[in-house]
C-alpha cells in the first residue's frame, strides 16, 4: 500500500483551500491484509440519494448550513484559490452544473453519506458501510495490483477510464461510462473524491497494523481517495490520499459503498 511508484516527493507540499497536503502522506509503502469484502460498483447516484431523501426527509448538512463549496473548473494553483466558493444555494440538487439520477451524488458530507448509508442498511438488512482507506486503495487497484490509475498505468490511456481535468467539461459524468478496472469497478479514478470510513492521518503510514487497518481514532479529517473531475493525472494516482472536515461539502466529492462478507 502506498506509493509503490516513486512518484510521491516527500519534500513537497501542496494546498488546497488553505490546508496543507503532504504528499509524503503517501510513504512508506507497507504491506496491508484485508479481509473479504464488498465494494460498490458505481458511486452513490443522484438517484438514490433521491430515494433516501424523499422517504426519510433528510435534510443535508449543506441545505441547513452554507451550501456547498463550488470548484471554478480548472486545476488548482497556488495563486487560484479564489476559484473555490462557499455558495448557499449549492447543495445536492444543484451542484452548479447538470445532473441526472444516473450522476454521482455530490455536495454531501461525510455525515450524509453515513445517514444515507445507516437508512440503506436499516431497509435492506445489509450491514453497508464505507469502505477503509485500505480496502479502498486495494479495490482500486484491481486488488493490490501494481496500478498507477484504477485500471490503467500508463497515461495515455487515462481518458478511457476516468473524467478528470483533461475531458470532463468541468462537471460530472453518469456512473459507469468509462471502462472498469481490473475488478469491475467503475470510476474509482476520477469523477468524485470518495469519503472512507477513516479519520485522515499524514503519518499513519509509518505505524499502520499490517491486517486490516482502520486509521487513527479521531483527527478531525475524514480520508478521501480517487481524485475527481478537476484533476490532473497526478492527483488521481490511486495512491494519493487526501482529506477534508466530515461536515464539509463540495461539488468534487461523494462516496460509494462497501460491506462485509458474511
Amino acid at each position: 500500500m502506498g506509493d509503490t511508484f516513486g512518484d510521491s516527493e516527500s519534500n513537497e507540499d501542496s494546498m488546497h483551500k488553505g490546508r496543507h497536503y503532504k504528499r509524503s502522506s503517501e510513504k512508506p509503502v507497507h504491506e496491508v491484509c484485508v479481509d473479504d469484502f464488498y465494494m460498490g460498483k458505481y458511486e452513490v447516484t443522484v438517484g438514490e440519494f433521491r430515494e433516501f431523501v424523499n422517504v426519510t426527509g433528510y435534510i443535508t448538512e449543506g441545505e441547513v448550513g452554507d451550501g456547498c463549496s463550488v470548484y471554478g473548473g480548472r486545476e488548482w494553483k497556488k495563486d487560484a484559490g479564489k476559484e473555490w466558493k462557499e455558495d448557499k444555494g449549492k447543495d445536492w440538487r444543484n451542484p452548479g452544473f447538470y445532473q441526472n439520477d444516473n450522476h454521482p451524488v455530490c455536495c454531501v458530507s461525510w455525515n450524509d453519506a453515513a445517514a444515507y448509508i445507516e437508512w440503506l442498511s436499516g431497509k435492506t438488512g445489509k450491514s453497508y458501510r464505507l469502505p477503509t482507506e485500505a480496502e479502498w486503495e486495494y479495490a482500486a487497484r484491481s486488488g493490490g495490483k501494481a496500478e498507477k490509475w484504477a485500471g490503467t498505468n500508463n497515461e495515455s490511456e487515462l481518458s478511457d477510464y476516468a473524467w478528470y481535468s483533461k475531458n470532463s467539461e468541468s462537471k460530472t459524468h453518469p456512473v459507469g461510462q468509462k471502462k472498469p478496472n481490473g475488478l469491475g469497478l467503475y470510476d474509482m479514478t476520477g469523477n468524485l473524491w470518495e469519503w472512507c470510513s477513516d479519520w485522515y492521518d499524514e503519518n499513519y503510514y509509518s505505524n499502520s497494523p499490517k491486517y486490516n487497518p482502520k486509521g487513527v481514532d479521531n483527527s478531525g479529517f475524514r480520508v478521501l481517495r480517487g481524485g475527481t473531475w478537476y484533476n490532473a493525472p497526478r492527483r488521481l494516482r490511486t495512491s494519493v490520499r487526501a482529506d477534508r472536515n466530515h461536515d464539509k461539502r463540495s461539488n468534487s466529492s461523494g462516496f460509494r459503498l462497501a460491506a462485509p462478507v458474511k
